[in-house]
């Protein structure tokens, strides 16, 4: 495999990346949601069975149900900057509106227009076990 098939693949194919920036994308413009790790993972975790999150495995012996999948793809979205916390004590996310074109361009591209209104569903979902 060369380095522009390497490129290519990760371009087209739907990672676990695409999926919380998609999910993210459906929340909304700001629209803050919690910084709460517990609150996230198990919100996430809730939806396990769905098929968008098949990679998303999770520990449940701690104190809430734990995916470091799902830790590694916020911190990515966080540095990347996608994902901000501007708000001064840093316990809500908020997207803004270019955030969100760039998650548009970058992850909701890759989706169906079915597969995108499966991903709505699921974020209005997880958004319901957020609040």
């Amino acid at each position: 495999m060369t380095l522009n098939s390497i490129k290519r693949k990760l371009q087209e194919d739907i990672t676990p990346f695409d999926v919380v920036a998609g999910v993210i994308y459906f929340l909304g413009k700001d629209e803050p949601f919690p910084t709460n790790y517990e609150k996230l993972h198990s919100a996430f975790y809730a939806e396990r069975n769905n098929p968008f999150l098949k990679e998303f495995k999770f520990r449940e012996g701690g104190p809430y149900p734990y995916s470091e999948l799902l830790e590694s793809v916020f911190s990515r979205l966080a540095i990347s900057g996608l994902l901000g916390c501007e708000n001064p004590d840093y316990r809500q996310f908020v997207t803004n509106e270019h955030q969100l074109k760039e998650i548009k361009l970058s992850s909701l591209r890759k989706f169906s227009k079915k597969q995108q209104e499966e991903l709505r569903t699921l974020s209005l979902r997880i958004q319901e076990k957020l609040n």
